[in-house]
């Protein structure tokens, strides 16, 4: 959206293709079918893209409706995916529909113990963004001997570098783009723009380190379900990562729908998130620099990120009222004869 005009990354890389070299290869499966099918012309571009995608959403479709029926809820559940705001203003926004399909799909056929197509799943998924490589270890804890656990892991890795390695061979400068690009990107819409400068490479060690904390964490709580440790998982990667640019939001929204998640605070997030958009290209709005920490954007995004994190210690089973309790409990009284040696 610019203020409340359409805006999609897809267009924008309609007229700068290098940008999709910025990007995770899976990109090129959409855009790529879209230049060759278009014949120069945008909107059959988008036609394309956007019946790719159309494709993906409904298989998400099919994948969340018979999750739904494994976990006991009600079909009408899976509504709430298009009733997102997040939905409506990213679902064309970038590949991401394509993500959540092989992540869904992943994710069932891990709960129906069918591993190898679960590895094929999860493998086409890193292909598309990065992060679901966090969803490995979890699977691990489900699997009954290290043969399992080894070829799953092999598999993802396999399916990997299946998708990469032809254009690792074509032209490895433009398929490295996306990896050199990444570790330059400055902080987008994290928390951390407030405690250090947008472009510092300490976010990204900082990033990685967090990421890292948060899922051995979670590996290291009590055992839970699958799909409640994947969105665990999600919230510990969105929130620690340097960037959390609004279409990440999307990764979020399945697990609401097959969680029986009814958060009024998860849709106040989700609003939240799609203001994000909404104020960016508005200089009026976002203050004439949308990642500047003086900025509303990123005030709107520090609300975004609190409110998901308080559903990230519900999901991990915290009581924040209890831990605030004890954060603002009186520091004991100190009285010179508890000195050493009195």
């Amino acid at each position: 959206m610019i203020g409340f005009a359409f805006y999609s990354d897809l267009v924008y890389w309609y007229y700068n293709p290098v940008v999709i070299s910025m990007n995770a290869v899976m990109a090129r499966f959409v855009t790529y079918p879209g230049f060759l099918l278009a014949g120069g012309n945008v909107g059959g571009y988008v036609l394309v893209t956007g019946t790719i995608l159309f494709f993906a959403l409904m298989l998400s479709v099919v994948l969340l409706l018979k999750l739904l029926r494994l976990f006991g809820l009600q079909s009408w559940r899976a509504l709430l995916l298009a009733m997102s705001p997040s939905f409506f203003f990213f679902a064309y926004c970038n590949i991401d529909m394509v993500g959540i399909l092989f992540i869904l799909g992943a994710l069932y056929f891990a709960l129906k113990q069918k591993w190898t197509v679960s590895a094929v799943s999860l493998g086409l998924a890193v292909a598309t963004k990065v992060f679901p490589i966090l969803y490995v270890p979890f699977v691990w804890l489900e699997q009954d001997s290290w043969k399992q656990r080894v070829k799953y892991a092999a598999m993802v890795a396999l399916v990997w570098s299946a998708v990469n390695l032809p254009f690792m061979f074509a032209n490895f400068q433009d398929w490295y783009l996306f990896v050199s690009v990444q570790g330059q990107w400055g902080l987008e819409n994290s928390w951390m723009i407030f405690v250090m400068p947008q472009l510092s490479p300490a976010s990204h060690y900082l990033s990685y380190l967090l990421i890292s904390l948060g899922v051995i964490h979670i590996l290291r709580r009590e055992k839970m379900p699958l799909e409640r440790a994947w969105f665990a998982a999600t919230l510990v990667f969105v929130l620690a990562s340097f960037k959390f640019p609004p279409t990440y939001f999307l990764y979020l929204l399945p697990y609401v729908v097959i969680l029986g998640c009814n958060s009024l605070e998860f849709l106040v997030a989700d609003i939240l998130n799609a203001l994000i958009i909404a104020t960016w290209f508005t200089s009026w709005i976002n203050g004439g620099d949308p990642l500047a920490s003086s900025s509303p954007t990123q005030w709107i995004s520090l609300v975004r990120q609190v409110i998901l994190l308080g559903i990230l210690m519900r999901v991990l089973r915290y009581d924040p009222r209890a831990i605030l309790r004890e954060m603002l409990k009186p520091l004991p009284s100190f009285h010179a004869s508890d000195t050493l040696g009195s």
